[in-house]
């Protein structure tokens, strides 16, 4: 015997997630210089965003703020539905805040290990899924587990965008 149930009564249980990062009236600057005005915007989760503009418009001051490293001057900034208005760049860096440069920005001083670690260190991650991770990325750049005791300065550019600016 066939049965059949009846879903036109039942609601839709799925919750939407919050956006990912939300920035609402934000405003900042340097000094006596304001260069971001009441700037709003909402990214969502498991997206892609560009934040596109010509020289001077703002796109670093926005990226270190969010960072951060510039402090507001109006609106609010919420990531995950939690406000981070007040949180200095290392809590927001343990949320999972941050961004990889165009350029080659990697501490010369320190091995390759060392400078894959920084990133792991700062995370919420337990060392078994640090561990995990790492793994992850010798696992895609298996040149970079050929030289974890090498000094990041003495690679050559081709080797990081080869191997491991991705961490």
């Amino acid at each position: 015997m066939d049965t059949f149930e009846d879903t036109s009564s039942k609601q839709n249980l799925e919750v939407e997630a919050p956006p990912l990062l939300t920035i609402e009236k934000f405003s900042a600057g340097y000094d006596e210089s304001l260069v971001l005005k009441d700037v709003s915007l909402n990214v969502p989760q498991k997206k892609v965003v560009s934040l596109l503009g010509r020289n001077g418009v703002g796109k670093t001051t926005l990226l270190n703020s969010i960072l951060g490293h510039v402090k507001s001057s109006g609106g609010s900034m919420s990531f995950e539905g939690r406000c981070i208005d007040s949180l200095s760049p290392d809590q927001r860096a343990r949320l999972g805040i941050g961004y990889v440069p165009q350029g080659r920005e990697i501490f010369p001083s320190l091995t390759v290990w060392e400078n894959l670690n920084v990133s792991v260190r700062v995370s919420s991650l337990s060392k078994d899924e640090a561990n995990s991770l790492l793994e992850e990325v010798y696992d895609l750049f298996p040149v970079l587990k050929e030289m974890l005791k090498r000094k990041g300065g003495v690679l050559s550019s081709s080797n990081w965008r080869s191997g491991g600016h991705s961490y």
